[in-house]
């Protein structure tokens, strides 16, 4: 009888031992499921403000799955409508794209045979590569003229196949005008959502408007919202009342779900290192860096490269590029834009000027030094 005491409870031990490993393993296997399996940037702007650049600082990692304005075509499809109509949307396509469901397209893009129907196609590394374009290799940089001979008819059912082969999804946008919009992303817990915002002065943004006709649909979305036809002044004036708004957000007793995933930078610090923001950016979304990259990002911003692969307008010296505006704009017009957007200049750190002499002295500062404003 002892005997068969002792053996009933080695077994009833062995069972209790199995059953909690068991449990533990069930458990643990559920939380693993529930953790994104994939890590998503949002570069959050708004239209001219270098945000092109931001998104080609991620596009060149091996890691990076990326897409410029995927957003674009809801914004066409709804342009009767208001802007704040179309934010949610726009929201909900950025969930499919993080997530790597691109058939959440098709509403809006009415011919996807091909990848090439995608806006800004051209400018993603991975729609270049294999398995979208099976014609190239995967690379670290973009040939553009060549991936817009080869690979124009790729599938555009192939990119979805590509963007789960990364393990990040970054998408570069410029039409959300509110932070809030963009919560339901952030407290999904099947994404692991991070945010780069980029502001930069909108003196410089008027400048750049004005010399880009293709921004007509977008300008007139805007004016009508506010019972206008299109007037850049209402314009200029809802794009820096949405930065402030973001930033206020986000800076501003935020919710709990957005600490250590929002950044906000302005585009005047970014060109004076960019290598030191790449870094800080990497760190902050989990990526490695290369020599390679850095040497790029160096050699793009310093006039040290040629623009021989057809590359977006990012060579030269990004410092004096960034001060162009003041050798374009009129005095009146920077007055205007002082006027309309004073609580965005005022919020980062943007000093008026006060005469024509003042705009044209190169030697005055007029971005205040970061922590002083």
């Amino acid at each position: 009888m002892p005997r068969r005491s002792t053996i009933f409870k080695l077994c009833f031990l062995v069972y209790t031992s199995w059953y909690a490993g068991w449990k533990l393993f069930s458990l643990s296997g559920q939380q693993f499921m529930r953790r994104p399996l994939k890590s998503q940037l949002l570069i959050l702007s708004s239209w001219r403000s270098g945000s092109s650049f931001v998104g080609q600082l991620f596009n060149q990692s091996p890691d990076v799955f990326y897409l410029l304005e995927p957003t674009r075509h809801v914004w066409t499809i709804f342009s009767r409508r208001s802007p704040n109509f179309i934010q949610a949307p726009m929201r909900d396509l950025l969930r499919a794209i993080f997530s790597c469901n691109m058939s959440a397209f098709e509403p809006y893009i009415q011919k996807h045979q091909f990848v090439s129907n995608l806006f800004g196609w051209k400018e993603s590394r991975a729609l270049c590569s294999p398995p979208v374009c099976n014609a190239l290799l995967r690379s670290d940089f973009i040939d553009r003229p060549k991936c817009m001979h080869i690979c124009h008819q790729s599938p555009f059912e192939k990119m979805e196949e590509a963007c789960r082969t990364y393990s990040h999804v970054v998408v570069k946008v410029v039409r959300f005008l509110n932070l809030p919009i963009l919560y339901p992303l952030l407290k999904d817990p099947s994404l692991n959502l991070k945010i780069i915002h980029l502001v930069r002065d909108p003196r410089a943004i008027l400048s750049s408007r004005e010399y880009l006709p293709g921004l007509n649909v977008d300008d007139t979305i805007i004016s009508r919202a506010q019972n206008s036809s299109r007037n850049i002044s209402v314009v200029m004036q809802e794009i820096c009342q949405a930065q402030v708004q973001i930033y206020k957000a986000a800076s501003q007793n935020p919710p709990p779900f957005l600490k250590d995933r929002y950044l906000m930078v302005r585009h005047e610090d970014l060109v004076r290192d960019p290598l030191a923001y790449l870094r800080e950016w990497y760190d902050y979304v989990g990526l490695s860096i290369t020599p390679k990259l850095e040497s790029w990002v160096y050699n793009i911003t310093h006039r040290a490269i040629s623009n021989d692969r057809g590359f977006m307008h990012f060579s030269g010296d990004s410092l004096k590029i960034a001060q162009k505006w003041r050798k374009k704009l009129s005095f009146q017009k920077v007055k205007e834009v002082q006027e309309l957007c004073k609580q965005e200049m005022d919020m980062f750190g943007y000093q008026r000027v006060w005469s024509e002499e003042h705009l044209k002295n190169m030697s005055l500062e007029l971005v205040l030094p970061q922590g002083m404003y």
